[in-house]
């Protein structure tokens, strides 16, 4: 039964869901943990995944295990928020984040298990859901399971993805515009740090599309590429950084074009990598969100900040792992992990 509480009281909730996610110093112990079992180990040890992660220890079992109690926090959140906006815009943004993954997969013809790699399930996209979208040897099979389950982008995507050549391209813009489309109308039953949220959220998806469009061969028009919603890259901005002769000069331009704003800073961090784009922004709107609970703490910054703490412990989690199975060394794992201190 799901009982829709109010915001203060969301708020107050969120916070103490906060307590069980893994705090900054228990995840920097963790990157000296030197292979899967023994990341494992220190996993079961600590007792804040509600999962066990299955035998053998593989990375493929710890990022099950962390999904799976993603999904558990995520189901308590749920039950009290109702349809809530600001669960609502992570859902939605967590939906673009696995297409986008599940298509890039299907195209490279990876390993299912791969095309999992830190995804979070969602209402639209549950635990299954996201098996079986694994496993399909097309985009247009893909598509096709899409429509099966009614999702909101079926049709959007399909079309696309039945073309003798799907282009990532075409397929992450469509993805960008519908993510607008539900982020911007959750945003409306929301507070005002909720819309700026949205609006920052659709500017560094646009800033992604303008150093994916110059980072190679293109036969599109960048204007197509450009999703209205964002605030601080306005369209002829944009435009002006799809431009550039290449994805470093992309990147100089959207320093220039940001400066002054809450954007030039992960901008400068990301240089010309769209990835390292994505942790560096979830890294500033981490710090944003901090910010407005001192300021705001019964607004929805404490209900954003816990989700996005979520969505840090699962990168970081994947990353530990990895690097574990790599032999990577701690220092470099720690210099990378994304979860604030606190």
């Amino acid at each position: 039964m799901t009982v829709a509480l109010d915001l203060p009281t969301l708020a107050v909730r969120a916070r103490g869901l906060s307590s069980k996610l893994f705090p900054r110093a228990e995840l920097e112990e963790m990157a000296g943990a030197g292979s899967p079992e023994a990341l494992a180990r220190e996993l079961e040890r600590r007792g804040r995944l509600f999962e066990p992660v299955s035998s053998p220890p593989t990375v493929a079992a710890i990022e099950s295990a962390v999904r799976h109690s993603a999904a558990h926090l995520l189901r308590i959140l749920s039950v009290w928020t109702g349809p809530h906006g600001a669960l609502e815009v992570f859902y939605a943004e967590e939906d673009r984040r696995s297409l986008r993954a599940l298509f890039r997969g299907a195209l490279q013809a990876a390993p299912s298990e791969a095309r999992l790699a830190g995804l979070l399930p969602t209402p639209w996209l549950p635990e299954r859901a996201l098996t079986t979208l694994a496993r399909q040897p097309t985009p247009a099979r893909l598509a096709a399971q899409l429509v099966l389950l009614h999702h909101p982008e079926a049709a959007r995507l399909s079309t696309l993805a039945a073309k003798a050549q799907p282009v990532l391209l075409d397929l992450e813009r469509a993805l960008v515009q519908g993510l607008a489309e539900r982020t911007l109308a959750a945003a409306r039953a929301g507070d005002r740090n909720l819309c700026a949220v949205v609006r920052a959220r659709i500017d560094v998806c646009n800033m992604q599309m303008a150093l994916a469009f110059t980072a190679g061969p293109h036969d599109v028009e960048p204007a197509t590429l450009f999703t209205a919603g964002g605030e601080a890259l306005p369209r002829r901005a944009f435009l002006d950084a799809c431009s550039a002769t290449s994805a470093a000069a992309a990147s100089d331009r959207l320093v220039h074009l940001l400066a002054g704003t809450a954007l030039e800073a992960p901008a400068r961090v990301a240089g010309a990598d769209p990835v390292r784009l994505e942790a560096a922004a979830l890294d500033h709107a981490l710090t944003w969100q901090r910010r407005v609970a001192r300021i705001d703490p019964l607004g929805s910054a404490p209900l954003v900040s816990f989700l996005l703490r979520l969505q840090a412990q699962s990168a970081d989690l994947r990353r530990l792992a990895w690097g574990a199975s790599l032999g990577a060394p701690p220092a470099l794992l720690r210099a990378g992990l994304v979860t604030p201190w606190t």
